[in-house]
């Protein structure tokens, strides 16, 4: 009960756009947000294994899904399934390629989750995780609330040491040559360019 209490005060106190955004814990942590499981948002299990990430990852990716917004938890884990067959049965991958989703109702989605191997950025799929915010970003931002979701997930990945405190954060076409990629959208793009640890340059050539 009393956790029950304390949650609902944490989220008075940062509610935005209607979401609550308060961090209930991850493990035995206070810093890490409440995070949809692959259970809870109704995922086919992958196909194939994937591979294992170390801790104090140096990269973290943004992307957009570039399809349909959603606004509940219904209608994002909806989102999240309809990704997930995008990537299974018309890419072929063997699961959803993103480690963690962000809906319109703020909540944060699992993907392939913690210290696996994603398929979202590629060249890079060993080097971070990619967080991809659902919707379309050409002209628009996420909400505030989906974007205060992302900043209580970063610094969770700070806090639980699964990336580095140095960490270079790239949009998803700094990974690309140029015009390879409109992700994460350009107005997103824009506004990621002040968030911590975003990285100026094109990264291509790296892979």
């Amino acid at each position: 009960m009393e956790l029950i209490v304390i949650t609902w005060i944490l989220c008075v106190l940062v509610m935005t756009d209607g979401c609550c955004v308060g961090r209930v814990g991850h493990g035995d942590s206070a810093a890490c947000p409440r995070i949809i499981s692959r259970a809870e948002w109704g995922a086919r299990p992958p196909t194939e294994e994937s591979a294992h990430l170390p801790d104090l990852l140096p990269m973290l990716f943004v992307h957009h899904s570039a399809m349909a917004e959603c606004e509940d938890q219904e209608s994002c884990s909806q989102a999240v399934r309809d990704i997930q067959d995008l990537h299974m049965d018309g890419n072929g991958w063997w699961d959803i390629g993103y480690s963690f989703l962000i809906g319109g109702d703020c909540n944060i989605y699992e993907g392939r989750g913690w210290n696996i191997q994603g398929a979202h950025t590629g060249g890079f799929n060993t080097e971070g995780y990619g967080v991809c915010f659902m919707g379309n970003f050409m002209d628009h931002n996420p909400g505030e609330g989906a974007i205060a979701a992302y900043h209580s997930l970063a610094s969770c990945m700070v806090e639980e040491e699964k990336i580095s405190r140095e960490y270079q954060m790239y949009g998803h076409r700094q990974t690309k040559p140029p015009g390879g990629t409109k992700c994460p959208g350009d107005v997103l793009y824009a506004t990621i360019q002040e968030w911590e640890g975003w990285t100026e340059g094109n990264i291509s050539e790296l892979k």
